[in-house]
């Protein structure tokens, strides 16, 4: 039986009879049958690859210069933390000259770091329960004076958005 690899070619020899040689499939490629990717231009910031349990952000630490304490203190007190340039070498980047954080991802002004995805997952149920008891508050609220024999209609919570002059 043959291997299922190569496939039998039947080229012509010289005295007119054919002889079989096989052909290995692992050499020949479709590399040459591509079409060649178009380049594009590399992007301002660069992505970290995923990894597992962590969120990435991009903390602004300076604007022209000036430092921005304030929005990075706040950035470290929600516990984002800043990642070493070393721990992330796919990023291929050298952090800004002068910077306060000189061994870490600084790229114009902004701080590359990470937390835990536990915490935004907390961060976000919170946010959460804030606005379904904003939204509670606005329906007592409006419905606070409702009348029994005039019941007023039940919320509704859709946005409809129309394009064109039909006024439909």
């Amino acid at each position: 039986m043959a291997d299922s690899r190569k496939d039998e070619v039947a080229p012509q020899s010289s005295d007119g009879k054919s002889k079989m040689v096989p052909r290995d499939r692992e050499v020949e490629t479709r590399a040459a049958e591509m079409r060649p990717t178009p380049w594009k231009p590399a992007p301002l910031l660069p992505t970290p690859d995923e990894r597992p349990g962590l969120d990435h952000r991009y903390v602004c630490v300076s604007v022209r210069g000036e430092e921005t304490n304030a929005n990075a203190s706040q950035a470290f007190r929600e516990g984002w933390e800043p990642v070493l340039a070393s721990e992330y070498p796919e990023l291929k980047v050298m952090s800004d000259r002068g910077s306060r954080y000189p061994d870490n991802v600084v790229i114009g002004g902004l701080l590359l770091c990470k937390r835990p995805s536990s915490i935004g997952e907390q961060i976000a149920e919170y946010a959460d329960r804030e606005q379904q008891q904003q939204m509670q508050a606005i329906d007592q609220s409006l419905f606070r004076e409702q009348d029994a024999r005039m019941p007023l209609l039940s919320p509704e919570r859709r946005t409809q958005i129309k394009f064109g002059g039909s006024g439909e």
